[in-house]
C-alpha cells in the first residue's frame, strides 16, 4: 500500500484507487465491485467491473442503492441503481495478512447501506480490515419473474463483494483466507443464508449474526392485527407471483418492458419485495431446514440478539395501549390452542403493561429462541457463541426514545452503535463507551481466531448443553441461561 502525501494508493484488479484518512485508519470509499445493474443488467447476476486507467479517487462513498426514506438513513444521501460499491477501512501503520470483516447492513431488505457505517473504532481496536457493502434492495434486489428463473440479486451482490475481497483484499493488507461475514437484522439473515449456500463455501471462514437468524419468523398478529404469519424465506414461486401481479399493475407484458421502466417508477412498490427466495440456484433449500440438517458451513459462529427485539415492532403494530383482554386475544390469534400455556408462562401482571408482555412474548419466540435453536443446531458441528445485549439505555436506530408502554427495553439493532460510529449519530455515555470497548474486543478476537475470549475479558462460554449465553450490559457482563431466561424450552416445543 503506497503512501502519497498522506493519501494511500492501492492497485486492485480493476485499477488503482486513492483513499484518505488520518493517523488511525485509511478509508477507501466507493470502490465498485460489480458493474452498474441497469438496463439489461437490472435483475441479473452482478457483472464484472470495467477496468479504469489512472488513479480513481476513493475518498467519498458511492450512492446508496435506491430505497424509500428510513429514519436511520442520513438525509440528502445520493441514491442510484448504480450502487454496487464497497468501502475498505484499514488501520494505519505497517501490517499485512490482517483478519477481515465484511459487513452487510440491515434494513429489512428494502433500506440500508454499508457506506453509512464508520468502522474506525473496530478496525483500530482489533487491528483488522473492515469492508462495508452496498447491495441491491427491495424491488431492485429481491424481485423474481418467470422469465428470470431466479431472484436474490441482493444476495448475489453480496457474493460478488466476497469474491472481490478474495481477489483484492491482500493489496490492502488483509488476509483473504481469514474473512468473517457479519451483519445485523437483514444483514444477519443474509449472512446465515449464505452459510447454507453451496456457492458461498470457502468465501468466508467465520460468521457473526446479530439481531436476526435463519429461524426468525412471526406468527399471525405479531406484526399487526390482521397480518398473517410470515417468514422472510419464501419459495421462488411465491415471489414470482408477486412480481407478476406488479407487472400487470404496471401494464408490462414482459421483462423487457419492466427493465425499461425508470427506477423511480418502481420505487413505490419496493416494499412488496422484502423476502428471500429459496428453491433457487443460490438458495436451494429453506435455510432453517439446512441448519437443522447440518448442511450449513461448519464455521465458527458468533450470534445474538438485543433483549427486546420486538418492542418497537409491537408498539408499531398496536399503537393504542393493549388491554389485558386484548393481550389474551392476541396470544389466541398467534398460538391457537397453545395460547393459555403461553399466557401462563408470560402472565400479564409480571410486566409493566400488556403491551410490554406482548413485546416479551414475540421477542422471545420470534427472535431470541429461534436464534438460540439455530445456534444449538450449529454448535453440534462448530464453535458457537451466543449473546444477549441488555443495555436498555442504548440508542435506538431511529433516534426516538423507547416507547413508554414497553420501557425499559433494549430494542432491535441498538447494539450496532457499540461497534460502529455514524454521521451525526448518538454519543455514548462513559459506561457505554466502556461496554463498546468490550464488544470491540470480543468481536475482533472472534474475527481473528474464531474465539471471542482473551485479554482478561469476562469469559464467554461456548454454547453447549449448559445453554449459556453472555449477557452484555454496562453494569455487568455475565453468563445467562437461555432456557430459563427466555422460556426457550416452551418455544422449542
Amino acid at each position: 500500500m503506497g503512501e502519497q502525501n498522506g493519501d494511500s494508493v492501492v492497485a486492485t484488479e480493476s485499477g488503482r484507487v486513492r483513499g484518505g484518512g488520518d493517523d488511525r485508519v485509511r478509508h477507501f470509499r466507493g470502490i465498485p465491485y460489480a458493474a452498474a445493474p441497469i438496463n439489461e443488467k437490472r435483475w441479473a447476476a452482478p457483472q464484472p467491473v470495467q477496468s479504469w486507467t489512472g488513479v480513481r479517487e476513493a475518498t467519498n462513498p458511492g450512492p446508496v442503492c435506491v430505497q424509500p426514506e428510513a429514519s436511520d438513513m442520513p438525509s440528502g444521501v445520493p441514491q442510484s441503481e448504480d450502487c454496487l460499491t464497497l468501502d475498505v477501512t484499514v488501520p494505519t501503520g505497517p501490517g499485512e495478512n490482517r483478519p477481515v470483516m465484511v459487513w452487510l447492513p440491515g434494513g429489512g431488505f428494502i433500506t440500508g447501506a454499508g457506506s453509512i457505517y464508520d468502522p474506525t473504532r473496530l478496525a483500530r481496536t482489533g487491528d483488522i480490515v473492515v469492508v462495508t457493502v452496498n447491495y441491491r434492495l427491495g424491488v431492485y434486489g429481491f424481485f423474481a419473474h418467470p422469465e428470470l428463473g431466479d431472484s436474490n440479486f441482493g444476495l448475489q451482490d453480496q457474493m460478488a463483494a466476497l469474491r472481490w475481497v478474495r481477489a483484492n483484499i491482500a493489496h490492502f493488507g488483509g488476509d483473504p483466507a481469514q474473512v468473517t461475514l457479519a451483519g445485523a437484522s437483514a444483514g444477519a439473515m443474509s449472512a446465515c443464508t449464505l452459510m447454507t449456500a453451496p456457492e458461498a463455501r470457502n468465501l468466508f471462514q467465520r460468521a457473526i449474526v446479530q439481531s436476526g437468524s435463519c429461524r426468525t419468523s412471526h406468527p399471525a398478529g405479531a406484526l399487526g392485527e390482521g397480518v398473517g404469519a410470515i417468514s422472510t424465506w419464501q419459495p421462488l414461486a411465491t415471489i414470482q407471483g408477486a412480481a407478476q401481479a406488479l407487472a400487470g399493475h404496471l401494464s408490462c407484458a414482459d421483462l423487457a418492458c419492466l427493465r425499461a421502466l425508470p427506477a423511480e417508477t418502481l420505487l413505490p412498490y419496493t416494499a412488496m419485495f422484502p423476502l428471500v427466495a429459496y428453491e433457487t440456484p443460490l438458495v436451494p433449500r429453506e435455510p432453517s431446514n439446512a441448519f437443522a440438517a447440518g448442511q450449513a458451513s461448519n464455521i465458527a459462529l458468533l450470534r445474538g440478539n438485543t433483549f427486546d427485539e420486538h418492542a418497537e415492532f409491537t408498539v408499531s403494530a398496536y399503537p393504542e395501549p393493549i388491554t389485558a383482554d386484548r393481550y389474551s386475544a392476541i396470544l389466541k390469534t398467534a398460538f391457537g390452542n397453545a395460547a393459555d400455556h403461553v399466557e401462563s408462562s408470560y402472565p400479564v401482571d409480571e410486566f409493566s403493561s400488556p403491551t410490554a408482555a406482548a413485546s416479551r412474548v414475540f421477542s422471545d419466540r420470534d427472535w431470541i429462541c429461534g436464534s438460540w435453536r439455530s445456534g444449538r443446531d450449529h454448535a453440534e458441528r462448530a464453535p458457537t457463541y451466543v449473546y444477549t445485549f441488555t443495555d436498555s439505555t442504548a440508542p435506538t436506530p431511529g433516534g426516538n426514545p423507547v416507547p413508554a408502554l414497553v420501557q425499559p427495553a433494549t430494542v432491535h439493532g441498538s447494539e450496532v452503535y457499540f461497534l460502529f460510529d455514524f454521521h451525526d449519530g448518538p454519543q455514548l455515555t462513559s459506561a457505554q463507551r466502556s461496554l463498546a470497548e468490550q464488544l470491540a474486543g470480543y468481536w475482533s478476537r472472534f474475527i481473528r481466531t474464531g474465539d471471542p475470549n482473551g485479554d482478561s475479558a469476562p469469559t464467554w462460554p461456548r454454547l453447549d448443553a449448559s445453554d449459556l449465553a453472555l449477557s452484555l450490559n454496562p453494569d455487568t457482563i455475565e453468563p445467562v441461561n437461555m432456557r430459563t431466561t427466555h422460556h426457550c424450552d416452551l418455544w422449542d416445543a
